[in-house]
C-alpha cells in the first residue's frame, strides 16, 4: 500500500492498474490501524494489511462521525478515493466512509453455517437453540445447519424467519456451544447456497 513513485505509479494492492491518478479512483481497503495523527481539520491514519502500509486522510467531520471505532489496533474497512501523492511519493486514500470489522461482518455476512451439536437434539435442545438465536433474529444473515450422525447425514437451510445479525456477541455464544470450528460465515449474495459447506462437513 505504498512505495516510491516509478515511471508510472506503482499499483496499490487490491486496485486494478490505472495511470490516470490525478483525480483518483474509488477504492475500498482494509487493515490494522497502526497510527493516528491529529492535525488542524484533518486526521491521518496509517493502515497496515500485512503486505504494505497506506496513509489514509480523514476530514474532521468524517473523523467525528466514526471516532468511536477509530482507535489504535482496530481493523477498519474504509471506502474513499485512492490517488498517488507526488509529494510523499506513495499512495494515499481520502476516506469517505468507514466501519469496523464487527459492523462489516453484520452487514455483509450472507449465511451462517452451524454444525448441529448432539445437545441440540430433541425438544430441549431445539428450545436452547431458539433461545440462543432469538435476540439476534430478523437480521440479513441466513442460517443453515449440518447434521452428522452415524445413522444419517444432512444439511438444512432454515427459513427466513431464522435469519440473524451475525454480531460478535452471537458468534461468541455459538463458539461456547459448538467450538470455533463448529460454525463459519459466508459472504456475498444469498441467492445460491449450494456447496457452501466445507468439505470436512460433508
Amino acid at each position: 500500500m505504498g512505495g516510491a513513485k516509478p515511471a508510472a505509479p506503482k499499483q496499490a494492492p487490491g486496485v486494478e492498474r490505472s495511470w490516470s491518478t490525478a483525480k483518483g479512483r474509488p477504492a475500498t481497503v482494509a487493515g490494522l490501524v497502526l497510527e493516528i495523527r491529529r492535525r488542524p481539520n484533518r486526521v491521518t491514519l496509517i493502515l497496515d494489511d500485512r503486505s504494505a502500509r497506506l496513509e489514509v486522510s480523514l476530514y474532521e467531520e468524517i473523523f467525528q462521525q466514526h471516532r468511536d471505532i477509530i482507535v489504535k489496533d482496530a481493523i477498519l474497512i474504509i471506502d474513499g478515493t485512492l490517488r498517488f501523492d507526488d509529494f510523499i511519493e506513495a499512495w494515499r486514500l481520502q476516506a469517505k466512509s468507514l466501519m469496523d470489522i464487527d459492523r462489516a461482518r453484520e452487514r455483509f455476512a450472507r449465511r451462517l453455517w452451524l454444525r448441529w451439536p448432539d445437545e441440540f437434539d430433541g425438544p430441549q435442545g431445539l428450545n436452547r437453540f431458539e433461545q440462543t438465536l432469538r435476540p439476534y433474529l430478523r437480521g440479513p444473515c441466513g442460517v443453515s445447519v449440518v447434521v452428522n450422525r452415524p445413522e444419517y447425514v444432512g444439511r438444512l437451510n432454515l427459513a427466513e424467519t431464522w435469519s440473524v445479525r451475525a454480531s460478535r456477541e452471537l458468534l461468541d455464544k455459538l463458539t461456547a456451544l459448538v467450538g470455533r470450528d463448529g460454525w463459519y460465515l459466508v459472504y456475498g449474495p444469498r441467492n445460491d447456497v449450494r456447496g457452501e459447506e466445507t468439505s470436512s462437513w460433508r
